[in-house]
């Protein structure tokens, strides 16, 4: 029995894995359900939005042009560990205290000289406040980040979302899962 693609339509031949069209798969695509029925943990990280999660706390915005060593300086006063870097009010990088040991310490002696710009990430993943709670743990562990910026759809910073943010929420709503 002949069956065509649920995707495309065509008509690959008999015991075909694939489509050789669109490459979809063609073996069985059943997703396991949660074992657990009304899985409360689930439900909060597939529906509860990012917005949840956010304190404001932590949102520091800088410019490229700023020197490394005000923001360590701020970073140490304020026991801060992340700055989003904004220019003409769009955000063009994000720096954390990982850039800071991976692309200043060691590399520059002076660091009054060193612009942010030089060692900053450049054009970071970044979340919604609509988002749910599983876009953001999935783009922090794709990119193996600890901060993930939250901004606004006019690109408007509202938050800079921590994995310690998640863990707290994760942590302080436990009783209920």
């Amino acid at each position: 029995m002949k069956t065509s693609c649920p995707f495309c339509g065509y008509e690959p031949p008999l015991g075909a894995d694939h489509c050789d069209q669109c490459l979809h798969s063609l073996m069985k695509r059943d997703i396991p359900a949660s074992r657990r029925k009304g899985n409360v943990f689930q439900d909060a990280l597939l529906n509860e939005p990012v917005s949840e999660l956010l304190t404001g706390l932590d949102l520091l915005v800088c410019s490229p042009d700023d020197s490394v060593q005000k923001i360590i300086d701020i970073f140490q006063k304020d026991k801060k560990g992340c700055v989003l870097v904004y220019e003409n009010k769009k955000m063009v990088g994000i720096l954390s205290n990982r850039d800071l040991v991976l692309h200043a310490a060691g590399v520059h002696k002076d660091l009054s000289r060193v612009k942010v710009e030089e060692v900053m990430t450049r054009d970071p993943s970044f979340v919604r406040p609509d988002d749910p709670i599983a876009f953001a743990i999935n783009k922090m562990a794709m990119g193996g980040y600890r901060h993930v910026p939250v901004l606004r759809p006019d690109g408007t910073p509202v938050s800079i979302l921590l994995i310690r943010d998640i863990l707290r929420y994760l942590s302080a709503s436990k009783k209920n899962y």
